[in-house]
């Protein structure tokens, strides 16, 4: 199972995986965010936590954000 999600403007992917902790998250704007968690509420916390900190931490050292290059589609799905 994997779950898609946005958080200021970036996209994540939280992946289940039946080992410890059962769910990795990916960012694939920012391959330097590792985090997981062992309940889905958890690794998705995390993330954002995460992403949070990776931010802050380049703007006090002066470096320039990255820029989010992928975007989160929905689609609706018609009911027969």
């Amino acid at each position: 199972m994997t779950t898609s999600h946005e958080y200021r403007g970036f996209v994540f992917t939280i992946s289940y995986q039946p080992s410890d902790p059962a769910y990795a998250v990916d960012f694939p704007d920012i391959p330097e965010i590792i985090t997981s968690g062992g309940v889905l509420s958890q690794a998705f916390a995390n993330a954002c936590e995460a992403l949070d900190l990776h931010l802050e931490s380049l703007q006090k050292i002066g470096q320039p954000l990255p820029r989010a290059r992928h975007r989160l589609v929905v689609e609706a799905s018609a009911k027969d």
